[in-house]
C-alpha cells in the first residue's frame, strides 16, 4: 500500500494526481489553498483599469500564472506563525489533532512549492470567457459554501467548504 506524502499514513484514495495525499491532508490543503487563493486575488486587486493597469502588470508579470504564486512563500511563514500561536494557547483534542496536522502539511508545503503551480493551473483564469481573476473574480457564501466567480460572466471558478460554526 501507498503512503501518504505529508502525513505519511496508508493512503485511503489519490488526490492531486502525482502527488499521493490522503483525504485528511486534501482537506488541509484545501484549507491552506483557499486562504492563499483569496489573500492572492485581493492583494492584486487594483483600482487601475484598462491599459494603465495592462501596462503595469505587464512589468511586474509574465502571466497571471505566475502571478498566483508570486507571495507563497509569505503565505507558508503567515500560517506556520498562526498555526504556532493556536499551538501554544493549549489546544486539546480534536483541535491540537487539526493543529498538528495542519503544521505537517504546512512544513511538506513549504519543501515542495511546485505544488502550487499544479494546484492553481485552471484557477487562474475564468475557464468560460479566459478573464482575469485577478480583476474579474467575485466572492459570496452559499450555505456552507464560499464560491468564487467571474464577475464577467458568473462561471464558478473554485468553490470551498466553508462551515459555520455555532459558538
Amino acid at each position: 500500500m501507498e503512503t501518504c506524502k505529508i502525513c505519511k499514513g496508508e493512503q485511503d484514495s489519490k488526490h492531486y494526481k502525482g502527488y499521493n495525499i490522503c483525504t485528511e491532508c486534501a482537506d488541509l490543503m484545501e484549507d491552506l489553498m483557499s486562504e492563499y487563493f483569496l489573500r492572492t486575488m485581493r492583494d492584486g486587486s487594483n483600482p487601475k483599469k484598462g491599459y494603465q493597469n495592462y501596462l503595469e502588470s505587464g512589468k511586474q508579470y509574465v502571466s497571471d500564472y505566475q502571478r498566483i504564486r508570486k507571495n507563497s512563500k509569505r503565505h507558508i511563514k503567515h500560517m506556520e506563525e498562526h498555526v504556532y500561536e493556536e499551538m501554544q494557547k493549549g489546544a486539546e483534542g480534536g483541535k491540537q489533532r487539526y493543529l498538528d496536522r495542519l503544521m505537517q502539511a504546512i512544513n511538506w508545503l513549504e519543501k515542495c512549492p511546485e505544488f502550487y503551480n499544479y494546484y492553481f493551473k485552471e484557477y487562474y483564469v475564468c475557464p468560460s470567457c479566459g478573464a482575469s481573476i485577478f480583476d474579474h473574480y467575485d466572492t459570496q457564501e452559499v450555505g456552507d459554501w464560499l464560491m468564487i466567480t467571474c464577475d464577467k460572466c458568473d462561471t464558478v471558478i473554485k468553490k470551498y467548504f466553508s462551515p459555520k460554526f455555532v459558538s
